[in-house]
This record gives C-alpha cells, sequence and structure tokens, in this order.
C-alpha cells in the first residue's frame, strides 16, 4: 500500500489526483491544506494545517502528518508547492513528486524557461522595451498559472503601466492561432514514454474545461523532446502552446506536474497520478496507448456537509427509486452506500403489483432492503416509521412527505435532494 499525502488537497490538480487514485486498490489518499477549500468534501483523509507553505514551521507540520499517517510519497498540487518543497526537500521525510531544484525553478518562471531554450525556434519572440510599431502584443505574469493576469497590449501606454507595476511579465509577440496542451508521461529515468496533445476549446479562469485530442504533428514531438531531454522530467507534465500567425507552434509555459484536464487522457488510459507514484518510487511501468475519440467538458459541481444522523432510511418505490421506468441512478448509488455503512433501508409502497417482484423486474436485489412494507389498505405512511429509529425518509409525494414530517418529525427528500446524501470521500 503506498500512502499518498496530497497537498494542497482542494485545488484542480487535487481534485484530479483524487478522481485518478481514489479506487486504486494500491494506494491509500491523505489530502491536506493550509486553507478550507473542497478537498474536506472529497478525501476521506482531510486535515488543515495552520501554516502556509511559505512559513517557517510548515515543514515541520508536513512532517508531523507524515509520521502520523506513515506517508510514503508527497504530491503537491499547486505550482508554487512544487517549487517550495524542491527548495525544501531535504527537510522532509520522505519523496516528494518535485523536479530537482533548478528546473523547478526553471519552470515556475516563464522568462526563465524562454532563456533556457532561446535557441530553439519554439520560443516566442519576447519583447525588450516599449516601441511603436510593435502592437498587439501579449503579456502575461512571468509567475504564475493558467491565464491568470494574461492580456494582449493594444498600445505602448499599457505596456509601460504594466512595466512599472512591479510585477515581472513576459511581453511577447501576439499569438492568434489556437492552443493546445500537451500531456506527457516520462519514466523514473527522465525518458518520455508518450505525449497526449489536447486542444484548450474552452478556458474558464485559466483552466481548461473544454478539450479534445488532438494528433501530435512532428513539431510537437520535436518540442517534448527536447524539453523531455534537457529537464528530464519524472512523472506526469505538460507542456502549453499556441499557433503564431504563420501556423507555427510558440511555447507558452511547462509544467512538472498532473494537470486537471489530463482525465481526458486519463479516460483513453494513462493514469497519470499513478505513473507519476511509480516513478518517483523508482517503480518501472509501461504506457498503454489507446486512440478513440473522446471529448471531455467539465462544469461546477456539487458536494454537500449535513449533520444528518441516522441509522434508518424509509424510502418509496414509484417515482422515486424507479423512475419513467429506470432505476433512479443517485439512489441505486445511495443504496450501496448504505449497505456498507449499515444502514438499514426499509421499502415503502402502494405499489399496485408485487414490489419484490417489480424489484427482480430492475434487477434491484431484495438483500438491499431490511424489510419491505407494502400498504394496501390507503394508512398513512407515517404509520410504518418506527419512532425509535433516527431514520429519515424519502418519497416524491409532497403529501406523503408532509404527513411524516408532522407525525415522526423526521427529515424527509425529494428526489432532487438526495444527492445531499452522497458520501464522495475516498
Amino acid at each position: 500500500m503506498i500512502n499518498v499525502l496530497v497537498f494542497p488537497c482542494g485545488s484542480e490538480i487535487g481534485m484530479e489526483i483524487h478522481a485518478a487514485l481514489k479506487f486504486n486498490k494500491a494506494v491509500r489518499l491523505f489530502g491536506v491544506s493550509s486553507v478550507a477549500d473542497h478537498g474536506e468534501y472529497v478525501y476521506a483523509h482531510y486535515k488543515q494545517v495552520t501554516a502556509r507553505v511559505d512559513s517557517v514551521d510548515f515543514i515541520e507540520q508536513l512532517n508531523a502528518l507524515i509520521d502520523e499517517w506513515a506517508i510514503d510519497i508527497v504530491l503537491p498540487a499547486h505550482d508554487s508547492v512544487i517549487l517550495a518543497l524542491a527548495e525544501r526537500r531535504a527537510e522532509l521525510y520522505v519523496q516528494v513528486a518535485a523536479p530537482l531544484l533548478d528546473v523547478a525553478r526553471l519552470c515556475r518562471n516563464k522568462n526563465a524557461t524562454y532563456a533556457f531554450f532561446d535557441d530553439a525556434d519554439f520560443v516566442p519572440h519576447t519583447i525588450s522595451a516599449p516601441a511603436e510599431g510593435l502592437y498587439p502584443i501579449f503579456a502575461k505574469p512571468a509567475v504564475g498559472q493558467g491565464s491568470q493576469g494574461a492580456e494582449r497590449v493594444l498600445d505602448r501606454a499599457r505596456h509601460e503601466q504594466l512595466l512599472a507595476c512591479g510585477v515581472e511579465y513576459v511581453f511577447s509577440e501576439y499569438l492568434p492561432g489556437i492552443e493546445c496542451t500537451v500531456d506527457c508521461i516520462s519514466d523514473r529515468h527522465g525518458e518520455l514514454l508518450h505525449l497526449s496533445p489536447r486542444v484548450r476549446e474552452r478556458v474558464k479562469s485559466g483552466i481548461s474545461v473544454a478539450t479534445r485530442p488532438l494528433e501530435a504533428d512532428a513539431q510537437i514531438q520535436a518540442i517534448a523532446a527536447r524539453i523531455a531531454q534537457d529537464w528530464k522530467l519524472r512523472g506526469a507534465w505538460f507542456f502549453q502552446l499556441k499557433r503564431d500567425a504563420r501556423g507555427d507552434w510558440r511555447l507558452l509555459e511547462v509544467a512538472p506536474r498532473i494537470a486537471g484536464s489530463m482525465a481526458l487522457s486519463r479516460n483513453r488510459g494513462i493514469n497519470y497520478a499513478l505513473l507519476t507514484l511509480y516513478a518517483y518510487l523508482d517503480m518501472p511501468f509501461t504506457v498503454l496507448v489507446q486512440d478513440f475519440p473522446i471529448r471531455l467538458d467539465r462544469a461546477l459541481g456539487n458536494r454537500f456537509r449535513t449533520e444528518h444522523v441516522y441509522d434508518c432510511v424509509y424510502l418509496d418505490l414509484d417515482d422515486t427509486l424507479i423512475v419513467e421506468n429506470r432505476v433512479h441512478p443517485t439512489l441505486a448509488a445511495l443504496l450501496y452506500q448504505w449497505q456498507a455503512q449499515q444502514v438499514a433501508v426499509v421499502l415503502v409502497t402502494r405499489h399496485v403489483r408485487c414490489p419484490r417482484q417489480t424489484l427482480r423486474d430492475y434487477c434491484l436485489a431484495e438483500s438491499l432492503f431490511d424489510s419491505i412494507v407494502h400498504i394496501q389498505d390507503g394508512t398513512p405512511k407515517s404509520d410504518a416509521i418506527d419512532r425509535q429509529r433516527r431514520a429519515i425518509f424519502i418519497d416524491d409525494s409532497w403529501r406523503e412527505r408532509l404527513d411524516v414530517s408532522r407525525q415522526c418529525g423526521i427529515a424527509v427528500f425529494d428526489i432532487d435532494a438526495v444527492e445531499q446524501l452522497l458520501d464522495w470521500r475516498a
């Protein structure tokens, strides 16, 4: 079993690591953050530390958790954290999935990246000083992630304003073409095993939320090979490209980490988070490459933290568990969650047929239910509820919910509200 500490676990990167590893039998995940974030809703083992990554006692607090949880490796889930942990690698009790310090520093600053590859034809032309006839040009903070702070500079006045603002920018030629991200996986020796380009079709707050695979042309392959050869990155890493006015690819940045939208390639068979663990733990591996059409589109999703305490669920059948001639998928998941949690489920129904036969017709095992109450005389469902149990009630009928709420004083739910009962943590 590999015990993995993810920090900060609530970032988009932390969410992808969780999605990639939560069901792997060889991995146990532990999430840590220094601020309240979404990680506590998805990581079953979660703690918040008080120190920020740039605090003197940050490593001390992280090492305490490494000891407590018997951690084998730390997976950084933010660009700044990668550099910070690379700088303090010797103080950590275990391995950290971060590149060598010199490479981490080059990756963190785009000006440094461009300077390193200044002999390559894939680096965009940089602008050293304001001048007439240059514009439009592209400006982006040299240290940053996503497209935060990036803008198209249309005139000299704005260029001079950015130069004087106190933030280091990279100023380069404006690239009008399409943008892509190239997901890469390298082995424990830093040898590039595979690259998977994808088009960034829609970007929100610097994050690619719609993406699809793109064929790796000769130029993309050459750029990947050069970066891999010079920097010997291990595990998952990626670089971003954009086409110039002539249609040639130009480098935007390189990041030595997992990307949130690596889920696209993961669903074609390459688990970047898992292979990163193997690479940094000096374990050999191969990559299974599959090529089939697939698209990824991401949007905000809901996770809830409630304080419902219950050991029994009273559940309706018609238009609740079975809706429009199919099993409600959320309730199907909850049935198995409740079984694992040893929560009793009582089916309470006015079904016109034999409810047991209907369960069989829909491939629902009768063993998922503690008992079945088949009401055929018009009595209220509240009569079937044991007042001594810590129970909840789920039914699509407003009349039934109102009666149970008034008579039994327990929480009642329509099917549009059962998502709050799901426990996503793993």
